[in-house]
């Protein structure tokens, strides 16, 4: 396997293992094979499961048949060591069927590593269906194994989204959490009740292990549901809760149950954080981080558009315990109004530990600004390798505000210094935008986003600031992903994954909620809801090579983790991911 000097940097940092390092291994999520099976419409079945970064270089596969109980078949001659799929031509669609396989390394084969299986007559369907216990539709998905097996599970909170705080109208209903394995299994449902308002922004929720026991806790912003504290009076907030206690609360994965609470960072005086009408008072996210570089810290934050503050927790003994808290307006300057709607964490300073990037700022793992770039609210925000030549992570933001030049412009990590930046005006740049190499003419990777009042507005750059394109990508809000046997991304948009201004290659139904490399081999599925089923729709398209699981790189894992608040950005790796660097054997 190639790796260029920053991925060994990386992996080195991750690993825990630079010479003198006082940071210890980071908490290692445990995960198995993540084999999965899907029948195909010409009566095939596809095979895909997990690289781990853990396996040997040289390590290959065996994959085995098991029909209706009978004696076990070995379905390849030689052990499987360039990708990490296959396609069984031969299985028998009437009986039912088992599959596994078993790593070899050394020559000697290894105990079972992964096991699926289908059904005799099994439908043929690109996606895995859990089914709710109604006909809704939800809203967000968090993705995090709940019971310890080594297996990605569901979160979700539903019914869908009806409200914003800047556009707001009364909600119609109470917000409801509900926690599914991943076989479909149903564990609990827990109302959150009138006083949390039903909008993302007043509801954030996030789905890890943050005690380290193997098993995934949800953190959540709660508030009382015996008593209603919804205003009646005041005309310009009748309807609105802008009083009352706000809580962080932590549940038990696989009951629902409360583990513990905290206060939430306090709403105090409304007008403080930039508005009498609760707008930009009910801006809430969280987060995770490793602050010490060896376990998951909880991150509570209030404030996009003016004040801004964040606190940091662990989870000791049942108990979530203060690790520090920040306001903006304590810097030298202050630091208001550059949040973004979402939030990422990253060790873009090498030390091992993380850095919290709030949007155009960036907290130091210690809760003290690393920098501020100024700028203002970035509605696009992406943190990864996006220059693979120079040292160092960088940052790509498509700025909503108003700007004479750097609307949209890449930023050093490390520093914030701008790298380049579009020199002509911009007026909104809006939406999460697109990041990725998803533009095969081009190398590297491209960046797409819009202006939100400028009709005709369109931009796509290349990675060294190189205007593309002017025209849309896709329908509406696009999403980029692994799909295809190479590592160019597809994009997925108006129910089609397709490649760039190009042909459609896969079919699907239902709203977008989340991209993460949660199945099979190092591909990405798409997340989707429809009204009654949450479908991860899967590749079935033979892989070339193979890469190590996505999900085991701590900025993507980190990413896929804050999917379930906020804005939906793509998840993006630390490494820039080439044919290179796949951990293949000719």
């Amino acid at each position: 396997m190639r790796f260029k000097s920053k991925q060994v940097a990386l992996l080195i940092m991750v690993l825990g293992i630079a010479a003198g390092s006082s940071v210890g291994q980071r908490q290692i999520e445990k995960i198995d094979r993540g084999m999965v099976a899907i029948a195909q419409s010409d009566g095939t079945v596809y095979l895909g499961w997990r690289l781990l970064n853990t396996d040997p270089q040289t390590v290959g596969f065996n994959l085995y048949r098991q029909t209706a109980g009978s004696e076990a078949v070995k379905l390849n001659e030689y052990p499987i060591t360039r990708t990490t799929d296959y396609v069984d031509t031969k299985a028998p669609k009437d009986r039912a069927n088992n599959w596994w396989v078993c790593p070899v390394m050394d020559g000697k084969e290894q105990a079972i590593g992964g096991k699926t299986s289908l059904p005799a007559n099994p439908p043929a369907m690109q996606y895995i269906g859990i089914p709710f216990q109604g006909k809704y539709v939800c809203n967000k998905v968090a993705i995090a194994d709940l019971n310890g097996d080594g297996q990605y599970d569901y979160v979700i909170k539903q019914p869908k989204q009806i409200t914003d705080p800047g556009v707001w109208f009364p909600s119609t209903d109470t917000w409801k959490v509900e926690a599914y394995l991943h076989d479909g299994t149903f564990l609990w449902r827990k109302d959150l009740g009138w006083n949390i308002e039903q909008g993302i922004w007043y509801s954030p929720m996030i789905v890890y292990d943050f005690d380290g026991d193997g098993k995934a806790e949800i953190a959540l912003k709660t508030a009382p549901t015996d008593v209603d504290y919804r205003n009646q009076e005041d005309e310009l907030l009748k309807g609105k809760v802008a009083a009352g206690p706000e809580y962080c609360s932590i549940l038990d994965g696989m009951t629902g149950k409360e583990i513990d609470r905290v206060d939430w960072i306090a709403r105090g005086k409304i007008e403080d954080w930039g508005d009498a009408k609760t707008n930009r008072a009910s801006r809430h996210l969280m987060g995770i981080a490793f602050l010490d570089g060896k376990r998951p810290s909880l991150l509570v934050l209030r404030g996009t558009y003016m004040l801004m503050r964040a606190d940091a927790y662990n989870l000791d003994n049942k108990k979530l315990k203060a690790v520090w808290n920040w306001s903006g307006d304590d810097e030298n300057p202050p630091v208001r109004g550059q949040g973004m709607h979402g939030m990422h964490a990253a060790d873009i300073d090498g030390d091992g530990k993380d850095e919290i990037i709030l949007g155009s700022a960036v907290l130091d793992d210690n809760g003290k600004i690393l920098w501020n770039v100024g700028l203002g609210h970035p509605d696009a925000c992406y943190v990864t390798d996006i220059l693979p030549d120079r040292p160092g992570l960088e940052i790509m933001y498509g700025i909503e505000p108003e700007q004479e030049k750097n609307g949209i412009c890449l930023a050093d990590a490390r520093t914030g210094k701008l790298i380049w930046g579009r020199q002509e005006p911009t007026n909104h740049v809006h939406s999460q935008g697109l990041l990725g190499d998803f533009d095969p003419n081009n190398p590297g990777v491209e960046f797409y986003s819009y202006e939100k009042f400028t009709p005709q507005s369109y931009y796509t750059y290349s990675m060294n600031g190189k205007l593309l394109s002017d025209k849309p990508v896709g329908v509406g809000k696009p999403n980029v992903l692994y799909w295809t046997a190479g590592v160019v991304k597809l994009c997925s948009s108006g129910g089609q994954i397709r490649h760039y201004n190009g042909s459609a290659v896969t079919p699907y139904e239902g709203t977008v909620l989340a991209i993460a490399d949660c199945l099979g081999d190092w591909r990405e599925e798409l997340i989707t809801v429809v009204e009654g089923e949450l479908r991860i729709y899967t590749t079935t398209i033979p892989a070339k090579d193979r890469h190590v699981t996505l999900m085991q790189d701590p900025i993507y894992r980190n990413d896929v983790a804050l999917v379930s608040m906020g804005y939906f950005y793509p998840p993006q790796l630390s490494y820039y991911l080439t044919q290179d660097s796949a951990k293949t054997i000719p």
